[in-house]
């Protein structure tokens, strides 16, 4: 998400994306642009916290650090969120007292949240293991010291706090258990909601996940269990257990009633859905369902994303992974995705440089878009592979009309120099992406093959492709007719193990077997049922038969396999 939103003009973002190293780059009034960032989300939401966390963390702008510790502590006080608080502010102490050390992972995959709860075998089974291997892919909290900017750990406010909340809980856990005395099975689903939002405000993402699992027992309508499977989706999108996300989209999908009757329901699903293919690096089904997210939702879902994140994640996640054909239909001609555009301005540029073909600029703002990218808690570990995405196909559409580019004067284009852009273009032709060209290292160019080279390629690989058809064909005639042969004239083939003593199917052996398989012949060579004996077929095929010097009418199967190795 970039943090600057407002550009008052082309040039001003133009000159911003000109220099991405720029400390503070486009936060040139920190303050209040963390502030107007942050005020998408709701205030009490975890996505909220996180995202303050990350950004006092990783910032480099000391000022814009600072501030978000001190909103981040603001927020933690107001939701009496004691386990977050000492994790980020309790530090040393923390540690030494057994806690949840330093504010590490854990902090961005919500405190406590090693694995699902057991409550469910479906939701555990969903989430083992998910979680903290994604909270260390993330790792966007770690290395937290928020003493550097004179915010010191308030003992007083967590004893007070964890008071008030015991007593809180005690009596929540009362109305629990009063409901489930009377058997109301809406008080019951009521009170297990409580305790989710109780344990939930306090940073508990763990113990309030097990509580609205629970509560899913005791719905009573769709619109309920609806309810319910967005909640555990919020709070799977907050621990990062994309797996758990996507079995309750797939669970809420089917409640095709309130799909109908509540338009900003399915979009909800369509955003959770997106985030969950974003993280396992499926872009362009990322960028569909973005893309389709009804223009109705704005704020309505501002627990998990903002309508400037759909905006961003949408178009950004298009440009590397989809087509020109499908961005234009989905993303710049959509109905329902063009207005989001407005909300980035520097992204909207963006695109109407990519669609233009002005490379060179469309990589420059994308380029000043890096800083604050490595600041989103969804793009941060794939901001790095999305920009290369884009670039790569910058590149192939840049070539595509010519038949011999410099890549001196390619590197100009995009503001790369030429050594960078050869290893560039060469990772493009190994990979394939840029086909029927090859690159004169002497002159420095690319070029495209020739019209003459082109058709030559093409017939060697239309007769490598004949030819093996052709023995393909040949093989498979040869196996049909041998098999068809073996059938008229009632071979049998046997398994070499069985053969000595008694022989096999009282047909002899005489211990003859040595570990290979034998095809015997009923009545002996051309005895008995007059039909075609083993030494005749391997007579026809050219085959020297010779285990069959003692009289016995046997052919080895290795010897068929000559004939044809498929035929066995």
């Amino acid at each position: 998400m970039a943090m600057e939103l407002d550009l008052p003009s082309r040039s001003d973002a133009a000159a911003s994306a000109a220099s991405p190293e720029q400390p503070g780059g486009g936060r040139r009034s920190s303050i209040f642009d963390l502030e107007s960032y942050i005020s998408r989300y709701d205030a009490q939401s975890e996505t909220r916290l996180q995202r303050l966390l990350l950004i006092g963390s990783k910032s480099s702008a000391e000022e814009t650090g600072r501030a978000a510790y001190v909103l981040a502590e603001r927020q933690m006080r107001d939701t009496a969120n004691v386990l977050r608080y000492r994790e980020v502010f309790g530090g040393a102490s923390a540690s030494a007292a057994g806690g949840v050390g330093g504010g590490g992972d854990a902090a961005a995959a919500g405190s406590g949240s090693g694995e699902a709860p057991t409550e469910s075998a479906p939701e555990s089974t969903a989430s083992t293991g998910v979680i903290a291997a994604d909270a260390s892919a993330t790792n966007i909290t770690a290395d937290h010291n928020p003493a550097q900017y004179g915010l010191l750990y308030d003992t007083t406010f967590v004893s007070n706090t964890e008071r008030t909340s015991l007593m809180h809980l005690e009596t929540l856990e009362a109305r629990l258990s009063t409901a489930q005395a009377h058997l109301a099975k809406e008080a019951i689903r009521t009170a297990y909601l409580a305790l989710a939002e109780f344990h939930r405000l306090r940073g508990d993402l763990k113990e309030s996940l097990r509580h609205v699992l629970r509560s899913r027992d005791f719905c009573t309508n769709t619109r309920q269990t609806g309810q319910v499977c967005l909640m555990v989706i919020e709070l799977g999108v907050d621990m990062r257990n994309y797996m758990l996300v996507r079995d309750y989209v797939t669970k809420a999908e089917h409640t095709s009633d309130l799909l109908h009757t509540d338009p900003l329901f399915a979009s909800k699903l369509r955003v959770a859905s997106s985030l969950a293919h974003v993280h396992d690096g499926r872009y362009a089904e990322a960028a569909r369902k973005m893309a389709t997210v009804s223009p109705e939702l704005t704020n309505q879902f501002n627990t998990v994303i903002a309508p400037e994140d759909i905006a961003l994640y949408g178009a950004l996640l298009g440009m590397a992974a989809l087509d020109r054909s499908e961005l234009q239909e989905l993303i710049l001609d959509s109905s329902t995705f063009k207005g989001r555009l407005e909300l980035v301005p520097v992204l909207r540029e963006a695109l109407r440089h990519y669609v233009l073909a002005e490379y060179g600029p469309c990589l420059s703002l994308l380029s000043g878009l890096l800083p604050d990218l490595s600041l989103d808690i969804h793009l941060r570990p794939h901001a790095e592979t999305l920009f290369n995405m884009i670039r790569d196909r910058c590149v192939v559409q840049y070539f595509t009309p010519y038949s011999k580019v410099s890549l001196q004067i390619m590197g100009d284009c995009f503001g790369t120099p030429l050594d960078s852009m050869e290893r560039i273009v060469a990772n493009l032709l190994k990979t394939g992406k840029i086909r029927c060209a090859r690159i004169n290292s002497l002159e420095k160019t690319l070029v495209a093959e020739s019209p003459e080279q082109f058709r030559r390629r093409k017939k060697a690989e239309t007769r490598k492709r004949v030819a093996k058809l052709g023995r393909t064909f040949l093989n498979e005639t040869e196996s049909m007719i041998l098999r068809l042969s073996c059938v008229e004239n009632d071979l049998i083939i046997g398994d070499g193990r069985k053969g000595g003593g008694g022989g096999w199917g009282g047909y002899g052996g005489g211990g003859r077997s040595k570990g290979r398989g034998r095809i015997f012949v009923p009545g002996g060579a051309g005895g008995g049922q007059g039909g075609m004996g083993a030494m005749e077929i391997a007579g026809m095929y050219g085959i020297d038969d010779e285990d069959s010097s003692d009289g016995d009418d046997v052919m080895d199967v290795d010897d068929l396999m000559a004939i044809n190795p498929e035929s066995v």
